[in-house]
């Protein structure tokens, strides 16, 4: 609710304080009194274009100053949190804007700098302006859903917020998956190279320790024919002496034999023959094993070969995988972790696609449903519709609730065709209107006359006020054009929204004046030449006065005094027959 407005320089006024009530609050006045100014002014505050026109002659700068007590409204908590503007105890809300010469626009919310399209889209929850002016909440097509949504039954809400989750989950799913799109090519690769990595090093079947043992092998291989003469000269030395000489083990023999006859006369001899005939059976062992060693020896060249290919394979290996056999190995199995990852990331993929078809065809359902709903509940809005037009004197003008669906061939399936899907699911709502027989039906934007144009809203808000949330509400010329029977049905509409929310209201007629819970009263005056806008909340017997001016012009008699003591008293018993109110 707009609690206080205080204008310095802008326009005809040099300085204003004024502080609004609950309810309706009624502004009147000559022609070019001013009235416009203050319409303006609140404009300002709600983020609408400046210019240094509007300062007032021979001033610097121009200031409006808004005082607003907020309501619970969750969304512009949530906006003045993001903005990093904190309410106080009272929940009150301070908005300035400064203009000066320069063209310059300095705003401020609560103290704190703030942007012009801060102003603007806070001011979109602050307030309405309902006229010749540009910030109608209704005027913007996309909230028409919302307020379409609004005007249904639980179970519609419920329906849309089932639809709001799924379509959440579904984003969701469809960024993981376009992320895993995006990794397929990657992982794809990967997968084939460490494929044949693993394939290289099981095929090579390496054991650990095997390059040592190789490596000693291939020594052996490379001196084969040099051992095999080193074996052959040991076992003729020791065994078969092939140019006559006797061999050690003959040698041997003969010493075991001298040392027994020695043993035989001095038995000190006997352990040492008994030590001689020890070594003489280890040597038979030993030359044995040197021949079966030298027998068992190949001269065959291809075994080095093949020992050379596989000590090149193990080299080829550790060139790529590890400086050792056993650092190959463990590059194996590191691998062989990775692939199951990869291909788990094929399998993670089928599952988010079921998942995401799954989800899509749940979304499909329950939009399709939801829409369903809205085609029928449209049929009801646009009878209540008609039904306060009629009863604003506007029976002629057609109101109509257009849904629609936008094709998209990547979109969620409705017949034969595929249609975009969004949060609110796959309708596109616009309420048109036909303000005269003939004419088209046109978007609510494109009404041109303000005077129409508030009635028009005026209609909607009284069949929508339980659901709009905008706590203020600002018509300007909604009587242009209109009197008798239909004034006073405006009069009676703008009193009903009175008892539920706040309303600033400019008129010429008396009928809407005295549905008045508080009246301001606008007049110019020319003071040592310098024109003056002065406004005035009025009294009683000030209303009257102002009332008898509006029904007899300059001219204010007896008579038109009665009639505007009457017609107070008929709005006060209509107002206390509405009851509630703040």
């Amino acid at each position: 609710m707009l609690l206080e407005l205080e204008i310095e320089n802008l326009a005809l006024i040099e300085e204003l304080h004024l502080a609004f009530a609950p309810g309706l609050n009624i502004l009147t006045g000559e022609t070019g009194a001013g009235k416009s100014i203050l319409i303006d002014a609140i404009g300002l505050i709600l983020g609408a274009r400046a210019s240094t026109d509007f300062i007032r002659s021979g001033a610097h700068q121009a200031r409006v100053t808004a005082l607003f007590q907020l309501p619970e409204l969750p969304a512009l908590e949530e906006a003045l949190q993001e903005a990093g503007i904190e309410l106080d105890e009272n929940r009150q809300l301070l908005v300035s804007r400064e203009l000066n010469t320069t063209g310059k626009s300095i705003c401020r919310i609560n103290g704190r700098l703030a942007s012009v399209s801060l102003l603007r889209s806070l001011g979109q929850q602050l307030v309405d302006i309902h006229g010749q002016h540009e910030h109608q909440s209704l005027l913007r097509p996309e909230n028409h859903i919302t307020y379409l949504d609004n005007y249904g039954d639980a179970e519609l809400i419920r329906l849309r917020q089932l639809v709001e989750d799924r379509y959440r989950t579904y984003c969701s799913l469809q960024k993981k998956l376009a992320n895993l799109d995006e990794e397929a090519k990657e992982c794809a690769q990967k997968l084939d190279f460490y494929s044949f990595q693993r394939a290289e090093i099981a095929a090579a079947r390496l054991q650990p320790g095997e390059e040592e043992k190789l490596l000693a092998q291939r020594d052996i291989l490379k001196h084969t024919e040099r051992l095999f003469q080193l074996c052959g000269d040991s076992y003729r030395v020791l065994y078969e002496d092939e140019l006559g000489r006797n061999s050690v083990l003959d040698s041997l023999g003969q010493v075991i034999g001298w040392l027994q006859q020695a043993a035989a006369i001095d038995t000190q001899l006997k352990p040492i023959c008994e030590g001689i005939e020890s070594i003489s059976f280890q040597l038979e062992e030993i030359v044995r094993e040197i021949r079966s060693y030298r027998d068992n020896l190949e001269l065959n060249p291809g075994s080095l070969e093949e020992v050379e290919e596989r000590l090149y394979v193990i080299g080829e290996l550790k060139r790529k995988y590890g400086n050792s056999i056993e650092k190959i190995l463990s590059y194996y199995d590191w691998v062989e972790k990775e692939l199951e990852a990869l291909r788990q990331h094929t399998v993670n993929k089928t599952k988010l696609e079921e998942k995401y078809t799954a989800i899509k065809k749940e979304l499909s359902q329950y939009a399709r449903e939801l829409s369903r709903m809205r085609q029928a509940l449209a049929k009801e809005l646009e009878i209540d519709i008609k039904r306060e037009l009629t009863y604003l004197g506007m029976e002629k003008t057609i109101f109509s609730v257009s849904i629609s669906q936008k094709e998209d061939n990547n979109g969620i399936a409705l017949g034969e065709k595929k249609v975009t899907i969004t949060k609110n699911g796959i309708d596109q709502v616009e309420f048109l209107l036909a303000p005269n027989p003939g004419e088209p039906l046109k978007s609510l934007s494109r009404i041109a006359s303000g005077g129409e144009l508030s009635r028009i809203m005026l209609a909607l808000k009284s069949v929508l006020s339980t659901i709009d949330t905008v706590p203020t509400m600002v018509f300007d010329e909604i009587d242009a054009g209109i009197g008798g029977r239909t004034a006073q049905a405006v009069a009676e509409r703008l009193a009903a929204l009175g008892r539920t929310r706040q309303v600033l209201c400019v008129t010429h007629l008396p009928q809407i004046a005295t549905m008045a819970d508080s009246h301001y009263r606008i007049k110019k005056e020319v003071v040592k030449e310098r024109t003056y806008t002065r406004v005035t909340r009025l009294e009683e017997g000030e209303q009257v006065e102002e009332l008898a001016r509006m029904q007899g012009g300059a001219r204010v008699t007896e008579t038109t005094r009665k009639h505007a003591q009457e017609m107070l008293r008929m709005a006060a018993k209509y107002k206390k027959q509405l009851g509630g109110g703040f």
